[in-house]
This record gives structure tokens, C-alpha cells and sequence, in this order.
């Protein structure tokens, strides 16, 4: 009887139901990189940034727009490159590489222009921390990128949101 018993309680027993997940994790690496720069302004500050790094004036020129600023004189015959070549000869001005300097460097959104460095807005030297002072030490003495009461007077660049290069110029 207990053998019997012990059957027909197996056989009238619930099923038993396993559930078996599976989890699959997947990693992509992006290549490219994010930038909060329009499209256009990416594109127009690598294609100068390339050019500037291979010390190619030639190649700066399709970037060059009609009233692109780059002296606080008048103009000069041969127009822009013409001029950065000039302080080259005669100056210790490098005009093609503090522009790659300075398309590497963080920058700041004024007046609807992307402009680099980032410290184009700041008023004094004494407005940077440590690490912003680090970060322009290869433009040069901070005393002379910086005037009492004036801001940043340094070599910096401009471009639209469109992607039209506007300015590259030192001073005031």
C-alpha cells in the first residue's frame, strides 16, 4: 500500500516550472567626441586648427572671410597671412602656432561668437584659477597677455555659428 500511495502522489503532483533568464550586456566605445560647438563651428575650427599645425598660410585662406579681422591697424597688402608672415620675419610673434595653441585650449561664448581661449572674457589675470593659468602658459607671460583694466589682450580667435572665422588678432 505504501508503494501505491507513494505513486499516485507523483502522479497527481503540479508540475514544477524552471524559468531561466539570460542577460546580455553589450559595450560601444563612440569615436568621435562631443562638443557643445555647433556643426559648422567644429567643422571651421578643425579645418584651421589642421591648417595652423602644419604651418600651411596657404591653406588658412578659404577660412578667410570678407572684414576678417586680424590687425587693429589698417590693412595689410597681402591681407592676413601676408601680415602674420611679417611678424614672423621681423618679430618673435609665431603667429600659426599660438593659433593651434589656442584652438586646443577651452573656449567661451561671447556676444554669439565662439571665441578661444576662454579667458577672452576675463577681466584680470587675478580672475583665473590655477589651472586656467596652466592652461594658458603656452601663450606667454600672463602680464603681457592681460593689461590693468582692459582684460585679455593675448592672441585669440572668433568664429560664427555659422562657421565664418571672423577674427584672429592680438592687442586692443
Amino acid at each position: 500500500g505504501g508503494a501505491t500511495g507513494w505513486l499516485l502522489a507523483e502522479e497527481t503532483r503540479e508540475a514544477e516550472t524552471v524559468t531561466t533568464t539570460l542577460t546580455e550586456t553589450r559595450t560601444e566605445t563612440e569615436t568621435t567626441v562631443e562638443t557643445a560647438l555647433p556643426e559648422a563651428v567644429e567643422e571651421t575650427r578643425a579645418g584651421i586648427l589642421a591648417a595652423a599645425e602644419a604651418g600651411d598660410y596657404e591653406a588658412l585662406r578659404p577660412y578667410l572671410s570678407p572684414g576678417f579681422r586680424y590687425t587693429f591697424g589698417g590693412p595689410v597688402e597681402g591681407g592676413p597671412t601676408a601680415y602674420w608672415q611679417e611678424l614672423e620675419r621681423t618679430t618673435a610673434e609665431r603667429p600659426l602656432e599660438t593659433l593651434a595653441a589656442v584652438l586646443r585650449m577651452p573656449y567661451v561664448l561671447s556676444r554669439g561668437i565662439y571665441v578661444w581661449p576662454f579667458a577672452y572674457t576675463a577681466e584680470s589675470a587675478g580672475d583665473l584659477s590655477a589651472h586656467e593659468r596652466e592652461l594658458l602658459a603656452p601663450l606667454g607671460d600672463l602680464g603681457r597677455l592681460f593689461a590693468p583694466g582692459t582684460g585679455y589682450l593675448g592672441w585669440r580667435a572668433g568664429i560664427e555659428p555659422d562657421g565664418t572665422w571672423v577674427f584672429f588678432v592680438a592687442g586692443d
